[in-house]
């Protein structure tokens, strides 16, 4: 190789790796990853106490990784080679599995099995996340003793609390994984979670149901590519839920909706875009994903008062029929887009409830199917969603104004996220 051909190599191999420098330098931060449906790094806070411990060094990097020019792009161009069937590092293990015995009753029969950006595909149907072998002890103590707190001052308010479990879809779905990833650890932290939890806390635990039900039976209750529940598994769980809470409550009686009280249809056309399906560049077909079951009520859900804050504080002006529920005719669909989303506060009223009972719900994603159909059982329900509060005191709200019951309701994979940060530090005027 001349000395000309050489310079030209070099002068390529420079232009290329200073050129994405440069080009991500200029190029404006960007806040949200939707191929991984995150938030990106911002630029770290220089300081010496950050230098002398690494931390600014490590920040610093994964800023710069976030920040990449074309980063996105590049992200999808790798998932698409692990969805490929030339990369599928479990095609081994996919060959033994499919010659196991099989009934009808153990669901789906895993004939292909791939790992694409820590997600599961199985069959190019169901995506789940990554399974974690850890029983994270020291972080459910933590959480669990926030939520015996704050269920302590709710009573000592004379406010009649209960604590909802919903059935996360991990757990559930553990049979649809890759035998070397399956693992007991989510039941032994759930187990551990209601261990920790004070002997006389109101237990809502709507998993005892979900357990009763065949593998087969579950995967009808879960979206394929999303991470929620579909209705069929959230209105099972809303008449477990009203079930026991009629039967443990000394405030609240009442009987759930049925069945037949119920219009069932199925989506058909548009597609479904899953919260997991959008992160790894739709590696299972939006149009052929979640046919999911609709549930209509056949007496339309009918409100005095509704009222939403948005996340960012700001009142939402809409009619319930156009925040809540399935609209024929779109060309996509998500759960969000369906079940209104996640929401700062939802307010209901409902003269006709036939109590007048004054309820907070504190909630989490899971929940979002099941509110009006909870608020029909109430003259006022108000939902509240902590995450949506730079600033949320339970014991303020509590305190400003009086409820008859407090229903604390997080799904069983949420041991020890920020929702059970009941008391965020308030600003001082």
């Amino acid at each position: 190789m001349n000395k000309s051909t050489s310079i030209a190599y070099m002068a390529a191999f420079l232009a290329i790796i200073f050129g994405f420098a440069v080009a991500s330098v200029l190029t404006p931060d960007q806040e949200f990853s939707t191929a991984e449906n995150r938030a990106l790094s911002k630029p770290p806070a220089l300081s010496m106490e950050a230098i002398a411990n690494r931390t600014f060094f490590e920040d610093m990097n994964q800023y710069v990784n976030d920040q990449l020019v074309i980063r996105d792009q590049m992200v999808r161009l790798y998932q698409l080679q692990q969805n490929s069937a030339l990369f599928n590092s479990m095609l081994f293990e996919n060959l033994l599995r499919a010659k196991e015995p099989h009934a009808p009753e153990d669901g789906t029969r895993i004939k292909d099995s791939r790992l694409i950006s820590n997600l599961v595909v199985t069959n190019r149907k169901w995506i789940l996340p990554a399974t974690d072998p850890v029983v994270h002890t020291d972080r459910i103590d933590e959480a669990a003793a926030k939520l015996n707190d704050a269920v302590l001052f709710a009573n000592e308010r004379h406010t009649e609390t209960f604590f909802i479990f919903n059935p996360s879809r991990t757990k559930a779905l553990m049979h649809l994984y890759p035998t070397s990833m399956q693992t007991d650890a989510y039941a032994r932290s759930k187990a551990y979670f209601l261990s920790k939890l004070h002997k006389e806390m109101n237990v809502v635990n709507i998993g005892d149901r979900f357990d009763a039900y065949t593998r087969a039976q579950l995967e009808e209750l879960y979206f394929e590519t999303d991470h929620h529940w579909n209705i069929k598994g959230a209105f099972a769980a809303y008449q477990e839920m009203i079930s026991q809470l009629s039967a443990k409550s000394s405030k609240f009686e009442g009987q759930p909706l049925s069945l037949s009280d119920i219009r069932v249809s199925r989506l058909s056309t548009g597609s479904f875009e899953g919260s997991y399906n959008s992160q790894i560049n739709y590696a299972v077909n939006p149009r052929k994903a979640d046919r999911t079951v609709i549930y209509e009520p056949k007496a339309p859900f009918e409100f005095d008062r509704f009222e939403v804050i948005d996340k960012d504080g700001q009142r939402l002006l809409t009619g319930f029929n156009d925040f809540y529920g399935f609209k024929r005719g779109r060309s996509t669909y998500s759960y969000g887009k369906i079940y209104g989303g996640d929401r700062r506060m939802i307010t209901y009223e409902n003269s006709n409830a036939g109590n007048s009972l004054n309820v907070l719900l504190l909630k989490d994603s899971f929940m979002n199917p099941l509110t009006p159909y909870l608020a029909r059982h109430f003259n006022k329900l108000t939902v509240m969603d902590s995450r949506y509060y730079s600033e949320f005191s339970l014991r303020q709200v509590l305190t400003s104004e009086r409820f008859d019951l407090l229903l604390i309701a997080f799904h069983d994979d949420n041991l020890f996220s920020d929702t059970y940060n009941f008391e965020k530090s308030v600003r001082e005027e």
